[in-house]
């Protein structure tokens, strides 16, 4: 400390000890003087020391005060985005920006004079789960949480709380902040776009379905058949493994539309799919070739189980008939299949088709059974 700063802070013992010396030196007061200069350099170190002892006393409030204005610092929490509050472990909330009167409706010094208020407006399962989270905000984690908060009118919104501690001088937990936001708009938002990519995703569905099935029997469709069945056949030609395939003819179907109507005709399809698909293995692929023809690709599937598959489904569609009690109408129909199986004669799938083919006109002259 310099000179200049012991006098500017000890002022008024300055002036007491040159009463003193002045006292001191003036021989015409003796003894006397020395004794009044005394006196008077007392009461000035004792009234010095009572200015600092003061100032030294003077709330801590009253210091925060000097440094920062309180009005200046609701000022700022009033604009910041979402509810600041500052609250005591006890439940006290000290501070509360305006925003709460706008989220819940309450003003903030009816949040403040009330113990717990804020608290209370928690939604009843919400409260232990909250209350765990205040609890570990002691060991001087920070959280934040979602949950439900009661407005004036009855009716609750969801918030979402940012937790923080706040600590005092000596580095210990006093009380906590939080800043409350609604997350109503984010959650119907959330919610909306959920609904959102389902839907997409449903009309993927769809398209992918319209895609690779036919929309009347919903087997695959002519275009995706041929995907597959060349993807079959160069996995038996790299694997050395059997394939063939099979197509089947629905006998005389234009002479059921011409005399019943086509949608007869379009049951006569779809029947024949349900139970061609009824028959087959679940690695076989079924798909509608023309406007009366279906393949189907056996993978693994030898010349000689070939004839057997055949003839079975022949026997199982000939036993299915169309009915209709109203109209009086009951529909029996047959088919008639080629099929062939892969030799090393066959280069392609087109080779393999037109051997199919072959192979039901041939059945179909056989039964004496010709294509309109």
């Amino acid at each position: 400390m310099t000179l200049k700063t012991g006098i500017n802070r000890y002022k008024y013992c300055t002036i007491g000890m040159a009463v003193f010396l002045s006292c001191a030196m003036v021989k015409i007061f003796g003894l006397h003087g020395i004794i009044f200069g005394l006196i008077i350099l007392a009461l000035c170190c004792t009234f010095q020391f009572f200015i600092i002892d003061k100032g030294q006393k003077q709330p801590a409030e009253d210091k925060i005060n000097n440094i920062v204005d309180k009005n200046l610092f609701h000022k700022v929490m009033n604009i910041v985005p979402g509810v600041v509050y500052v609250s005591m472990f006890d439940g006290s909330v000290i501070f509360i920006s305006d925003g709460i009167e706008k989220l819940l409706g309450y003003k903030p010094e009816e949040i403040c004079k009330t113990r717990n208020f804020l608290f209370q407006q928690i939604h009843p399962e919400d409260r232990e789960m909250v209350s765990k989270q205040i609890e570990k905000l002691q060991s001087g984690s920070a959280a934040t949480i979602e949950y439900r908060l009661q407005k004036k009118d009855g009716t609750y919104i969801c918030v979402s709380d940012c937790l923080n501690t706040i600590k005092n001088d000596w580095g210990n937990i006093t009380h906590y902040n939080g800043v409350l936001a609604n997350i109503d708009e984010k959650r119907k938002y959330d919610k909306d776009l959920q609904s959102l990519n389902a839907r997409i995703h449903q009309l993927n569905d769809a398209v992918n379905q319209h895609a690779v099935r036919d929309s009347l029997t919903n087997v695959y469709n002519k275009r995706y058949s041929l995907v597959i069945l060349q993807n079959e056949f160069n996995r038996a030609r790299t694997q050395n493994k059997p394939l063939s395939c099979m197509l089947l003819d629905i006998d005389h179907l234009e002479s059921v539309n011409n005399r019943y109507g086509y949608f007869f005709g379009n049951l006569i399809l779809t029947e024949v799919a349900k139970c061609v698909q009824r028959h087959i293995r679940p690695i076989d692929v079924v798909s509608r070739f023309g406007d009366d023809e279906f393949l189907i690709v056996l993978s693994e599937v030898e010349k000689e189980e070939l004839d057997s598959i055949s003839n079975m489904l022949e026997s199982e569609i000939g036993r299915c008939c169309i009915k209709d009690e109203e109209k009086n109408v009951n529909i029996d129909f047959k088919v008639t299949i080629g099929k062939c199986s892969v030799t090393p004669a066959t280069k392609t799938i087109t080779d393999l088709i037109e051997q199919t083919t072959r192979s039901l006109f041939a059945a179909k002259a056989a039964k004496n059974v010709y294509k309109e």
